[in-house]
């Protein structure tokens, strides 16, 4: 199980060996879910992170609608080039909270991404819930593997 999710290769057929052995371990209901399709690796999820974060920094600053002809000159030109916060960096705003996502990203630590993430607004949460459905995922699968595989080592 914990070779093919690191994978990110579906386990069904792991799941199922493991159910047969265990079939009333509480975590095997839940990790059918996700076991047809597997989920992304941490590879995988790192390699997202710096385009999901580029999408909602974006996202936390809109066009002016009725911005005039200079104004959308500007914006265009500040397009061409993205500028935004990167590291640990302080401060409450869309930008740095998105950075300090990265950063927990990068170290592997899930949890404090997506605890990041809850505190955006939800324009910002909208551009990036595709790349934080697959840290929830990953995140869920590993825990529930991890406990089925320390009850299994109990028993």
């Amino acid at each position: 199980l914990k070779s093919a999710l690191d994978r990110g290769a579906p386990f069904a057929a792991e799941l199922e060996t493991f159910a047969a052995i265990a079939p009333d371990a509480p975590e095997i209901a839940t990790l059918r879910a996700y076991a047809e399709k597997g989920v992304s690796t941490r590879t995988d999820i790192a390699a997202e992170v710096d385009a999901a974060a580029n999408a909602m920094v974006a996202a936390a600053t809109p066009v002016d609608q009725n911005a005039g002809f200079l104004q959308n000159l500007m914006s265009s030109a500040e397009s061409l080039v993205k500028v935004r916060p990167i590291g640990a960096v302080e401060g409450k705003g869309a930008p740095e909270t998105v950075a300090r996502l990265e950063v927990a990203v990068n170290q592997g630590d899930y949890a404090k991404a997506l605890s990041e993430y809850d505190t955006l607004p939800e324009a910002v949460k909208s551009a990036g819930a595709d790349f934080a459905g697959k840290l929830k995922a990953r995140l869920e699968v590993e825990k529930l593997i991890d406990s089925l595989i320390a009850g299994a080592m109990k028993a």
